[in-house]
Formats: structure tokens, sequence, C-alpha cells
């Protein structure tokens, strides 16, 4: 049996898993230095668009990984409000 898989920023999720986050309110993508906020569209599917760059010298999370993160956590990584403005507001 094939499992449905989606390419996110690169990233190759299962279908379900990909899902399942964002329903959980996960929609953030961390990934080396750059944060994405991924979304969903019935005809292009799920997307990552990325809307912060860390420029210190230390990325957002190590080399090679990722995490999916709510905007709480996002928030923390980041140091300051950036996701829950873009979102339009708190949860």
């Amino acid at each position: 049996m094939k499992t449905e898989t989606e390419t996110i920023a690169g990233i190759e999720f299962r279908l379900a898993e990909i899902r399942a986050a964002v329903d959980e309110g996960r929609e953030w993508l961390a990934k080396g230095r750059t944060l994405h906020f991924v979304s969903y569209s019935r005809n292009a599917g799920f997307s990552a668009r990325p809307v912060y760059k860390e420029r210190g010298s230390l990325p957002l999370v190590a080399r090679g990984r990722f995490r999916l993160v709510t905007a709480r956590e996002a928030n923390s990584l980041i140091g300051f409000d950036l996701c829950l403005a873009l979102e339009g507001g708190a949860r």
C-alpha cells in the first residue's frame, strides 16, 4: 500500500501527519534559520511560506532538523510575537 506524501519546504511529510499537525495548531515549520507558515488550499494542497529568517549566529533548530510548532512555540524561538501578529491575534 502506497503512502500519500506531500513535500513542504523541501521536506517530505506523510499526508496524514501534516494534516494532524495543522489540525492541532502546529502550522509553523522551523527549518534551519527559517520559519515558515504552513497553509492548505483545496487546489494547491499544502504549502509553506517563509516569513522569518534568523540573522544571528545560531539557527532556530539544528542543521538538518525541523520542527512543526504552534504560534506560541514559534514566538519563543524567535523572541517576539511575529506569529500571533501574522495570524491576526491569539487563538
